[in-house]
């Protein structure tokens, strides 16, 4: 059985060129009415030339005001893109120094809430008395201030941040 004709690719060229069977060579046209590989070859050429007109004719391509439109919108939203990008880097960086300065708050107070601890574990150690708790009420005062403080900054601080570096 065979399996390749010396022909076959001037069959594909003559079917591929519009020229098949009509205005070809006629020896070409007898010879594929001959050899079978030639045959399915030409037929199967015809049916893809076929398909390819057909997909050809019925393409929509688009005006030309509206590919410039769209043009125009993508450069416009890829413009205002790029100019809030600094704003963007602007909101996270702020974000990040009042975190910082936040835990930089912390840290100087730290040293009266761990008084106000200590104070509040001597209480509890011994019998709740009114001196005792006019000693202890002034740090704790100060460190609940505090640690709500902090706690805020620190439920509220990934928020801001997600908010700030959002695209949207």
């Amino acid at each position: 059985m065979i399996t390749e004709c010396a022909r076959e690719a001037e069959v594909v060229n003559a079917v591929l060129a519009g020229a098949w069977p009509d205005r070809c060579d006629e020896a070409l046209t007898a010879h594929a009415s001959h050899c079978e590989i030639c045959g399915e070859v030409a037929a199967v050429a015809a049916v893809i030339r076929e398909a390819s007109e057909h997909e050809r004719r019925d393409a929509q391509v688009p005006v030309a005001g509206q590919v410039w439109w769209r043009a125009a919108v993508r450069a416009r939203l890829e413009a205002s893109h790029a100019a809030t990008q600094p704003m963007t880097w602007l909101h996270g960086i702020t974000a990040a120094l009042f975190i910082g300065v936040m835990l930089a708050v912390v840290g100087m107070a730290w040293p009266s809430m761990a008084s106000g601890f200590e104070a509040a574990r001597t209480v509890s150690a011994s019998l709740l008395t009114s001196e005792a708790v006019t000693v202890m009420a002034g740090p704790l005062r100060t460190t609940l201030l505090i640690a709500l403080a902090a706690g805020a900054v620190l439920v509220l601080a990934p928020l801001a941040i997600y908010l700030a570096l959002s695209d949207e």
